[in-house]
């Protein structure tokens, strides 16, 4: 019988300092005893997850495990949609809402356990693409519109890996006091919406442990987006953070709206964000991919 094969694909600097390499090294003995041959692969800059992760898929590997936070997950993800072999999400970086959604362990052990079993759901995947056909970028959980987007542009690289999701935050409170905010059109299955900030929910994970789309599933075609309007100062977009950090996303004005094809656009240069990672200014078009990807579950 023809043995399991692993690739490990980690990132050494994601999140905050830690051993990763002895941490892979580790994963790759509990798999080995397990009977899944491993190898464990570090990333040495940006995008680099997406070329390891193709190499691993034509080597044969059957399991892809992304080690690290959810930008190390978006690019590895680049890398395997198509292929048959199966994603395993090992979370260690500032945000791990993939982890989280999934009901993942964080210790080794219970980790190794779960991937040997093997079970794998089929999910649905997003897909970006610039109107132009210049840029293209597969997602897991979530695109998102003008404030996220402009709050990852500015938070700092070293914060973020010191201090984790708490950078996400006090760069949030202090642009959101700053912030001009950008009115873009975003439209759904036709219907067209006014917006400052939109979360297009492929499932019902977010940074920070906030939820906006709390009817997401990542087993259904079909994306839940979160439309903010504009608001009329921007102490407002405070209150509305504070509204959704105690549970209730369902804020007056906003609109919670299914659908499967969403288009973006703008007279300003309102960006765009997906998984965390920023990928380009509108416009922008966001389509499901119905069973994308094979997923390892609990």
């Amino acid at each position: 019988m023809t043995q399991k094969r692993a690739t490990i694909i980690y990132n050494p600097m994601s999140g905050r300092p830690a051993r990763r390499a002895d941490n892979a090294r580790e994963m790759a003995r509990l798999l080995s005893e397990r009977g899944i041959q491993t190898e464990a692969r570090a990333t040495a800059g940006p995008d680099d997850a997406t070329r390891l992760a193709r190499e691993a898929v034509t080597a044969g590997s059957g399991i892809i495990i992304s080690y690290g936070g959810d930008g190390t997950l978006n690019e590895v993800l680049q890398g395997i949609v198509g292929s048959r072999a199966a994603l395993a999400v090992w979370a260690g970086g500032t945000a791990n809402v993939v982890a989280r959604d999934l009901c993942l362990p964080t210790d080794v052990g219970p980790l190794a356990d779960i991937i040997a079993a093997g079970k794998t759901m089929r999910i649905t995947l997003g897909i970006a693409r610039s109107h132009e056909g210049e840029r293209e970028r597969y997602f897991f959980m979530f695109a998102g519109i003008g404030l996220d987007a402009s709050i990852a542009r500015k938070v700092n690289p070293k914060l973020k890996r010191r201090a984790g999701e708490l950078a996400f935050w006090l760069e949030g409170i202090k642009h959101i006091l700053t912030w001009r905010a950008e009115t873009f059109v975003i439209e759904i299955d036709g219907k067209k919406f006014e917006s400052v900030f939109a979360l297009i929910g492929n499932g019902k994970g977010y940074g920070g442990g906030f939820c906006l789309a709390p009817n997401a599933k990542l087993e259904e075609p079909l994306f839940e987006v979160y439309i903010v309007p504009k608001r009329a100062s921007n102490l407002a977009y405070l209150r509305d953070l504070a509204a959704v950090a105690r549970g209730n996303p369902a804020i007056k004005g906003v609109n919670i709206v299914k659908g499967r094809h969403v288009k973006a656009n703008s007279s300003d240069e309102s960006w765009v964000e997906v998984d965390g990672e920023l990928i380009g200014p509108l416009p922008m078009t966001f389509d499901v991919v119905p069973d994308a990807l094979s997923v390892i579950v609990p």
